[in-house]
């Protein structure tokens, strides 16, 4: 959980955490495997000129020692991460890109086809590598890697740095075409067998015209057969017009870009860290994605400017008028006394009924004891809007107290100020909007004012959020007065 948050907070504010990048390396023996996937996944986020050397060793070490093959690629992809970032400093991406060459001449099958696809995003981002990558690409997509996805990304390569010997290491694959039995792969063939044609075409012009016609003979995947029926039409139409404009459209050169287009999840962010600390950050979704609408809570932001500007006048919000001061001399009602507790004797040890069930007579059930508070609320106490609206924007919304009372039925806008006044508790505003009922309260003990925002939203299961500002300490105390007042 702790993680998934650090991973959430290194987004919202990087650097952080980077002074602190040691803790966390993953504890041979002690974190547990999810623990070790979001460890080495939240390394590349710490990274930075003087950390990254560190990290990129701590994170080689695990890409052949790692006991699963999953921690293994997310090792891979890592590294690869601080490359494309250009959070490593001068000659990162050259340092990466030699260790990822090394590792396509590994035995372990997942460990070069993981390399093979970290050097396309590495390609991508980095063009000027391509010297470094294209020299042992025909020796490990002859000999080396055997999975779809990695095989698929060095027929990617070969195409895009267009060596000598690309043609004839694609033209063996042209030639299995019909025991290729991934759609991926075979995308990837044609993709980079055109982009070469443009860079070769003496040597490639043949080879694309038997690609072509099995393609567009292929009924297995649809995309496939559409796709090469769009390159054959593209190149014999003829004219340099269509072939200027085939040679732009096939070999367009991406815009550049600290992240790719599906790693730019700012917005989904964004919206995560509305839900902090939340299941949201561990799903990595929002709630309306796995909670059902009548059980979730509504975030309920504290306004920066309290919805009370002076004069201001909405007919759809009620305004009670103030408690009027009472005149000088006038004579006050006297205060309700309150319903004299029964105090009857405690029965002695011998008279108590036997717990054990051996008999004797069901002792009467205690009476219930009422809520008590070390409340006391004057009553009338009187403040106008300009007060309310000046003495809630005073308090910073981190000292405010939020609260949720469920309710049984759904109250009215009527009931709800009746039943509050009766305890004290007065209303400034209310009004009821589409999905909820909205209430500004304010009541008053001691000479400390406290300030009650609350919204009811409406359904089979009515929640009632309460929000109090005040400089006193008995905020807690009020939430349990208004809960025990209106449950």
């Amino acid at each position: 959980v702790h993680l998934q948050n650090a991973h959430a907070l290194v987004d919202l504010c990087p650097g952080i955490f980077d002074d602190e990048y040691r803790q966390f390396y993953i504890k041979q023996g002690h974190d547990p495997t999810n623990v070790q996937y979001l460890k080495v996944s939240l390394l590349p986020k710490l990274a930075n000129p003087s950390n990254a050397p560190d990290i990129c060793v701590e994170l080689a070490e695990h890409v052949y020692s790692a006991a699963e093959p999953k921690l293994s690629r997310l090792a891979v992809r890592a590294m690869t991460r601080i490359a494309c970032r250009n959070v490593g400093g001068s000659g990162c991406e050259q340092s990466v890109a030699l260790r990822l060459v090394e590792w396509l001449d590994s035995t372990v099958d997942h460990i070069c086809s993981e390399a093979a696809t970290a050097l396309v995003n590495l390609v991508r981002r980095h063009p000027q590598l391509k010297e470094i990558i294209a020299p042992p690409l025909p020796r490990a997509l002859k000999y080396n890697v055997k999975e779809p996805s990695g095989k698929a990304s060095l027929i990617y390569l070969l195409g895009e740095c267009g060596t000598d010997e690309a043609p004839y290491a694609l033209e063996k694959v042209i030639d299995s075409y019909d025991t290729e039995d991934s759609a991926v792969v075979r995308m990837a063939l044609l993709t980079a067998t055109v982009r070469l044609f443009f860079q070769r075409p003496p040597e490639v012009q043949h080879m694309l015209g038997r690609l072509l016609a099995k393609v567009t003979d292929d009924v297995s995947n649809q995309d496939l057969h559409d796709r090469g029926l769009f390159y054959y039409r593209l190149l014999s139409s003829g004219g340099p017009e269509v072939e200027s404009v085939a040679r732009a459209a096939v070999k367009a050169a991406p815009p550049p870009s600290d992240l790719f287009a599906e790693e730019d999840d700012a917005a989904l962010r964004k919206e995560l860290m509305k839900e902090f600390n939340t299941l949201s950050i561990l799903y990595g979704k929002p709630s309306v994605n796995f909670i059902a609408s009548k059980y979730q809570i509504p975030y309920v932001q504290l306004p920066t400017e309290h919805p009370l500007p002076p004069g201001a006048e909405d007919t759809g919000v009620m305004v009670p008028p103030p408690n009027p001061a009472p005149a000088p001399g006038a004579v006050l009602a006297a205060p309700v006394a309150a319903a004299p507790v029964d105090t009857a004797p405690v029965a002695d040890a011998g008279d108590m009924v036997d717990l054990l069930g051996f008999g004797g007579d069901a002792a009467p059930a205690a009476a219930p004891v009422a809520p008590s508070t070390s409340l006391s609320l004057k009553s009338p106490v009187t403040m106008s809007g300009d007060e309310y609206q000046a003495t809630w924007e005073a308090i910073p919304d981190a000292d405010a107290t939020v609260t949720a009372i469920p309710l049984s039925t759904m109250p009215t806008l009527q009931w709800m100020e009746q039943t509050l006044a009766s305890v004290s508790i007065f209303t400034m505003a209310s009004g009821e909007l589409p999905t909820e009922l909205k209430f500004y309260h304010y009541c008053c003990s001691g000479d400390v004012f406290y300030l009650i925002q609350s919204n009811i939203t409406k359904g089979e299961e009515p929640l009632l959020i309460v929000t109090c500002k005040s400089q006193g300490v008995e905020k807690e105390a009020l939430m349990e007065y208004m809960k025990s007042s209106l449950t």
